[in-house]
């Protein structure tokens, strides 16, 4: 539990779901300063716009940033210097529950990936992933299909 307190990744997660609060309580104010506040403290952008599901952790987080219109499912797990935006400024990524997303992997545009999907490290993934499924490369290309496809 200790470890937990101590980690700055954790603390952006709590600001920003604190931060979600406070938009929808009317005081958007105050949830730009606490995104602010975890920014600072952690080197994660996280935009109070971005939808991130519960069980969903930063393993070192420095430079994550996600970007407003993102959906992140429940149960992911993303590395150090993730992106998760946009290519036009309106279209964001969907991403599943279950979701691994390896340190510098950009996710952007209007696409999805599915549940249980592995984006490799440094994978620039501009088109849909499917259930279960490994991509990595840039451009990144399926590596891997899930069990269920095979």
């Amino acid at each position: 539990m200790l470890t937990s307190l101590l980690a700055t990744q954790w603390h952006a997660l709590r600001l920003y779901r604190l931060s979600r609060r406070m938009d929808e309580a009317g005081r958007p104010g105050v949830a730009v300063v606490l995104l602010q506040i975890g920014k600072f403290i952690s080197g994660i952008e996280v935009d109070h716009g971005a939808v991130i599901g519960e069980g969903t952790v930063f393993i070192h987080g420095n430079g994550i940033v996600i970007g407003p219109g993102s959906v992140i499912g429940s149960n992911c797990k993303i590395f150090h210097q993730v992106t998760i935006g946009t290519q036009d400024g309106t279209a964001y990524p969907v991403i599943g529950d279950d979701v691994v997303i390896y340190p510098g992997a950009k996710v952007i545009g209007a696409i999805t990936i599915g549940n249980g999907a592995i984006i490799g490290a440094n994978a620039v993934v501009t088109k849909n992933v499917g259930p279960g499924e490994t991509v990595a490369g840039n451009p990144a290309v399926i590596v891997r299909r899930s069990a269920v496809d095979e």
